[in-house]
């Protein structure tokens, strides 16, 4: 068995996300709910309206009375790449029609033979 004093509980809105961060973020989430559900109560939906009232307070708990910031990270420093063998430089790029000098008497690009649409 778990032990239930180790298990995280279980939010709908997921604060250790770096998206609720900003206090604008949390405000305009909880603006917004409110909003909706006094707009319900406007137009005399009780149903309605009282699902998203407990919303908005829902919202307002979690984002707000208990909200813990998640502890900023770092970004990843990538090491500069000093090792110059795997770089693979792009052929130099055509107008359309021409062909690379490389690609004279090759097969086609479906492999099937050398290429028939040149004008010897």
């Amino acid at each position: 068995m778990t032990d239930s004093k180790k298990k995280q509980p279980f939010y709908l809105i997921d604060t250790s996300a770096e998206f609720y961060r900003p206090l604008g973020v949390r405000l305009a989430i909880c603006i917004s709910v409110a909003c909706w559900a006094a707009i319900e109560a406007w137009n005399g939906d009780g149903f309605w309206g009282v699902i998203s009232l407990a919303a908005a307070v829902y919202c307002v708990y979690v984002l707000f009375l208990t909200y813990n910031p998640p502890p900023k990270q770092e970004p990843v420093v990538r090491p500069p790449d000093t090792d110059d063998d795997d770089d693979v430089t792009p052929p130099p790029a055509t107008a359309a029609g021409e062909e690379r000098p490389d690609t004279e008497g090759a097969e086609t690009s479906a492999g099937v033979g050398p290429r028939s649409d040149r004008a010897d």
